[in-house]
């Protein structure tokens, strides 16, 4: 059984995990079952909806919820983001290559600012930025742009720049901070979320790879800004 810091082997089960319990992925409840050694918890049927802390003993019915609170600590706002509307967005990351940005001077003066989750695992993320890209010249034309939030960009930002490329990519995209969780929650990937110039976000999200509902969505967030 390989031995692995915490964090890593969390990422490396991110797509398993995210995949089961998500049915846009089109996994349904397929047997994820994998061991942790050496580290705070044993996870474990994921697929079928058991987590098991080997410290406690306790189970959770949503395994992803044990996922976020192992990596950012209880509280960490964990939900499907339905009831996200209202919040409001404030962080400050690194883009891929170092950079630190943070949420005040990547929204101000555009309209909506549309944010997508995604990870260099997850097959729908990368088969959808294409996609993206060409929404995001939609986004332009409107006073509004496209960032992109990789999930394992801390661990994989080399790769996550190759995809980009290889995709055509230009819009920005950041890493993922844990002060992101409690206002854009999400159990699925990819997600993605708008907010106005003051990083309110004005709509539910929407989970799953689906650009005409983004488009759609978009519509609702400019009206929700008064725009």
């Amino acid at each position: 059984m390989r031995k692995l810091n915490l964090k890593k082997q969390l990422i490396s089960l991110g797509a398993a995990a995210l995949m089961c319990v998500s049915a846009v992925a089109g996994f349904g409840s397929a047997a994820c079952a994998k061991q942790v050694s050496g580290s705070k918890a044993d996870i474990s049927a994921v697929g079928a909806g058991e987590f098991t802390g080997s410290e406690t003993g306790t189970a959770k019915e949503d395994p992803m919820e044990a996922l976020m609170e192992m990596l950012f600590g209880e509280g960490s706002g964990y939900s499907s983001g339905d009831d996200s509307v209202g919040n409001t967005v404030s962080f400050e990351t690194t883009d891929l290559d170092g950079n630190s940005v943070n949420s005040a001077d990547l929204f101000r003066d555009k309209k909506v600012t549309v944010i997508n989750f995604w990870a260099t695992w997850c097959p729908h993320c990368v088969e959808e930025l294409p996609e993206l890209e060409k929404f995001n010249k939609e986004l332009e034309a409107q006073g509004c742009q496209m960032i992109g939030i990789c999930e394992d960009a801390d661990t994989d930002a080399a790769e996550a720049k190759k995809i980009l490329g290889e995709k055509g990519v230009t819009y920005t995209n950041i890493a993922l901070v844990k002060e992101m969780y409690p206002a854009m929650p999400h159990k699925a990937m990819p997600t993605t979320y708008f907010v106005d110039s003051e990083g309110k976000v004005l709509t539910k999200p929407v989970v799953g790879a689906n650009v005409e509902l983004c488009r759609e969505r978009l519509a609702e967030a400019l009206a929700a800004a008064g725009k």
